[in-house]
């Protein structure tokens, strides 16, 4: 499985992450604050192929963030935003 990327880099409510999958598996997505404290956490069930998926940010106070991205237990990718 493998992250893409995440747009807009400057979140106001909506985000988008695009994942590219060889297999089926479960994607868990953490958004760590700037203190990396656990601000948010998704989890999704992927397919096999490309996909887009939808994030709902509306939750998380303005500020600055990281999102790290795991299939499983494997750590995938670490994408830094900005939520307005």
């Amino acid at each position: 499985m493998f992250i893409q990327n995440l747009q807009p880099g400057l979140i106001e409510n909506l985000s988008y992450v695009t994942v590219l999958a060889d297999k089926t598996g479960r994607l868990v997505l953490k958004v760590l604050d700037i203190d990396g404290r656990i601000a948010k956490t998704v989890v999704a069930n992927i397919n096999e192929g490309k996909q887009q998926l939808e994030l709902n940010m509306e939750d998380l106070n303005s500020g600055r963030y990281v999102m790290n991205a795991f299939c499983g237990d494997t750590f995938l990718k670490s994408i830094r935003f900005v939520k307005q």
